[in-house]
């Protein structure tokens, strides 16, 4: 049999395999290459959806973010924690096929392992960011709160509320000490 043949017959082999016809069967084969989801588009795998969005409402409600750009990076805290969470799983499931190649199994391991030193380097990144910004979000808040009394004290003196401060940034020099102090040191 010649290249033509062959190709002839493959050609009409390849126009009676057109791969699943129902959605489910599409669905199911859309997930052929998938071994650990470690990298998938989606956190979750199609089985662990329910568990993930219970698990993303939790963390959500615990860390409160305020901002869309603190919704992002929560999202991605949730993402990689998840993500995180399945790699004892997959390690377990390395273990229990006992007929496994060895070699085989170490090169998954060290697969996995470098997986998980990835997404925890990503992880810790992103969790410094988030609480960088919930800083700076407190931070601002505190300063643009008045204190109780509506006065604050510089040099043991009251001065005015400090809306007049923010309106008029020279009112701070009507507190300045007119005259200096005399020190021990000094006298």
């Amino acid at each position: 049999m010649n290249r033509k043949e062959r190709r002839a017959i493959n050609r009409a082999n390849a126009a009676l395999s057109t791969g699943p016809v129902t959605v489910e069967g599409k669905q199911a084969a859309s997930a052929n290459a998938t071994t650990h989801g470690l990298t998938s588009l989606k956190p979750y795998l199609p089985a662990e959806e329910e568990e993930y969005k219970a698990y993303a409402a939790d963390r959500v409600r615990r860390l409160r973010p305020e901002s869309s750009l603190e919704h992002q990076l929560v999202t991605k805290i949730i993402d990689l924690e998840w993500r995180l969470l399945r790699i004892p799983w997959l390690e377990s499931r390395l273990f229990a096929n006992l007929e496994a190649d060895p070699r085989a199994t170490v090169k998954s391991l060290d697969t996995l392992s470098r997986h998980q030193l990835r997404l925890e380097k990503l992880l810790t990144q992103t969790i410094k960011e988030f609480w960088s910004f919930v800083e700076l979000r407190r931070n601002r808040t505190t300063a643009n709160a008045l204190p109780e009394t509506g006065f604050v004290l510089q040099k043991g003196k009251p001065m005015a509320a400090a809306t007049t401060f923010r309106n008029d940034p020279e009112a701070f020099d009507a507190f300045d000490d007119p005259e200096p102090q005399e020190t021990a040191a000094g006298a």
